[in-house]
């Protein structure tokens, strides 16, 4: 519902206010970055001048032809003291209030970045805490699935409160909060991740392009270049697949969606409701859903809103007759239905609304709170119609084989660019600092390609933002069972190697995961340890451990392989037991089970049963949960010595 209204006073800007329009990342209670160029940028009218107020400072920028422009403001100071930010053009303006200036951070990747402050260890204690105004978190909207590089994606900035920081990234907020602590500015956190993605859902296209393996997918959405061609072909493949709906289904061949049609013999339901009736429990295929309605006569050519609130699996809509609406995109039952009608779609008195719901899973219906099914008039909210009660009923299709979804309707968040396109974009370039990235997990299947992807995708960013080598620090994915199909300490492994890429860090877990949990709940530490790198590294704490012990190198000694690690003062067990989950190997490349001794801070490795070893591995496995750590408590990263198969 945010959403919906920020959208609406978006486009009421755009129309009423000579098109001056900004993108969703310039909102009241924003944080800018402090002692950098300020990028400000929007819409106007083509050739219109721009001028942008804050902070003393008044930047004059005339729009191109098109109605772009962009500004920078000068560097600032950290500064905790709302300010206002005034943007003219011609004779509309915008104002957003309540800006500090501080450190921002984006934090993305897929669910345990996304996981929530309210399910993490000892929440009700941190969200109780959660009162200092100065941090601030900006929260994309998650399915805003484009296959082109967008200009917005909605969202706006919060203030920290015990109520609002609840959905907030725990990862996020704890990194934030000691940050906070140390440097004592306002932290702004954005927040732009999505659960079960692929590092590929990340990139650009044209980065993508590299790899023949993508190339089938990238040839497909080319097409699809920009707002105008995707809105052209989803309107003509929407038409096609109901072409194709007519072959199988009897209402959308005999016009089930008509004013006029005899109903008699259709089942009376009430909505909303789930398929779980008598008359439809087990059913798979379509199923149609009529209403009558009266639209009083004050009504009259005023436009209107029919919202359906949540229908299970895909749904068409028609106003008597006349199609209003579709959501056949592959997460449909996320989407609250609200569709918009001109006020010359519809007349005063009975009008005919036609649902039809289209679910070959058999999970299908309008089946949302009740008091959001409604029609009302799109500019008096107050004044509506209620949806919900009898309904007549009637199945049509019945079946699995439902018609494929076009590929304009079937952008899912592993589809190539998706993420990066549809949010990652819309931000660019706004002021960070740096980025905190915990993902991985969905890679396990092509480990062998991460770490190429993973550093191309953190040099492309970075090349994007045209900020420099930004810090970009990240979290190696947990222990957790995953099963035997996919190893997932060799992402962990191109992880660690990322490392050699400039002003990276990485967060070591191997001790706080949960191998019967993929979204371990302890994510203060994981914050924390993101925020011992941005400390030692960016903010000048140089007496900061701020990594755990790194595989350096090996030697072989006799029957002993003797292992060198980076990070490695005061090398110990967190147990005070003999170090565990080493193996070590000979030229058959057979793997032992090692006796493994902390000497001078290296680990001395053996085994009775290799006499001539060659190489050893670390936490090599999906559930190896280590006790090596250094004098601070942080925990070793997995490594192998070798690099077979």
């Amino acid at each position: 519902m945010k959403y919906a209204l920020i959208l609406i006073v978006i486009v009421i800007t755009f129309n009423v206010s000579a098109q001056l329009v900004m993108p969703s990342i310039f909102s009241d209670n924003m944080i800018l970055q402090r002692d950098a160029k300020i990028p400000v940028w929007g819409k106007t009218a083509p050739e219109a001048k721009v001028t942008v107020s804050f902070h003393g400072q008044k930047k004059v920028v005339a729009a191109d032809k098109e109605g772009n422009w962009k500004v920078y403001l000068s560097p600032i100071y950290a500064d905790d003291n709302p300010q206002k930010m005034l943007i003219e053009s011609d004779d509309s303006k915008i104002i957003f209030a309540n800006i500090l200036v501080g450190e921002v951070w984006l934090c993305s990747g897929q669910s345990n970045m996304g996981s929530p402050l309210k399910n993490t260890c000892e929440a009700q204690k941190y969200i109780a805490e959660a009162r200092d105004s100065r941090i601030r978190f900006f929260q994309a909207n998650k399915y805003n699935f484009k296959p082109y590089e967008c200009f917005n994606c909605l969202g706006d900035w919060n203030v920290c409160t015990t109520n609002s920081v609840k959905n907030l990234t725990a990862v996020g907020y704890f990194f934030g909060l000691e940050l906070l602590k140390k440097l004592n500015v306002p932290i702004g956190l954005i927040q732009i991740e999505f659960g079960g993605t692929m590092v590929e859902a990340w990139m650009r296209a044209e980065d993508l392009q590299r790899w023949s393996v993508y190339t089938n997918e990238l040839n497909h959405l080319a097409k699809y270049k920009n707002y105008q061609k995707f809105t052209h072909y989803r309107k003509k493949e929407r038409k096609e697949w109901i072409d194709e709906l007519k072959k199988i289904d009897s209402g959308v061949k005999n016009d089930w969606m008509a004013q006029n049609i005899n109903d008699s013999n259709w089942v009376k339901i009430n909505l909303p409701r789930a398929w779980d009736t008598k008359y439809l429990k087990g059913h798979k295929g379509i199923v149609w859903y009529r209403k009558k309605i009266n639209i009083p006569e004050n009504w009259k050519n005023k436009d209107i809103i029919v919202r359906l609130n949540v229908i299970h699996s895909y749904d068409l809509v028609w106003l008597n007759g006349k199609l209003i609406g579709s959501t056949i995109d592959y997460f449909p039952s996320i989407w609250a239905r609200t569709y918009d009608v001109p006020g010359n779609m519809f007349k005063s008195g009975e009008n005919i609304i036609t649902i039809c719901n289209i679910s070959g899973r058999g999970i299908g219906g309008p089946c949302g709170t009740k008091p959001f099914m409604k029609i009302y008039q799109k500019e008096e909210p107050a004044n509506e119609i209620p949806l919900t009660g009898e309904w007549q009923c009637k199945k049509g299709y019945e079946g699995k084989d439902i018609p494929k979804t076009p590929v304009a309707f079937s952008l899912k968040q592993n589809s190539l660019s998706v993420h990066y396109n549809s949010r990652i974009h819309t931000i660019i370039p706004f002021a960070i600092r740096g980025t905190i990235w915990y993902q991985g997990e969905s890679n396990r299947h092509n480990s062998e390609r991460y770490e190429d992807l993973f550093t191309t995708m953190i040099k492309s960013w970075r090349d994007e933002w045209d900020e420099g080598n930004f810090p970009f620090y990240f979290v190696q994915i947990a222990p957790y069972k995953y099963g035997k199909m996919y190893n997932s300490a060799y992402v962990q492994e191109a992880q660690l190697k990322t490392l050699q890429v400039t002003n990276t860090g990485m967060a070591v877990t191997m001790d706080i995961g949960d191998i019967h949990n993929i979204h371990p709940k302890n994510k203060k530490d994981v914050g924390y340890r993101l925020a011992l790198w941005a400390l030692a590294k960016d903010y000048g704490y140089t007496n900061l451990v701020y990594s755990g012990p790194l595989y350096k190198n090996y030697k072989i000694e006799g029957d002993k392989i003797i292992i060198s690690f980076d990070h490695a003062e005061g090398l110990k067990t967190c147990d005070e037991k003999p170090p565990t989950y080493f193996e070590i190997a000979g030229n058959d490349k057979v793997f032992y089970p090692a006796e493994a001794e902390i000497i001078n801070d290296k680990i001395v490795v053996s085994s009775a049963k290799v006499k001539n070893p060659f190489a050893v591995r670390f936490a090599w496995s999906n559930t190896a949960q280590p006790n090596l750590c250094n004098a601070s408590e942080l925990p070793a990263s997995p490594f192998r010595t070798d690099n077979w198969k």
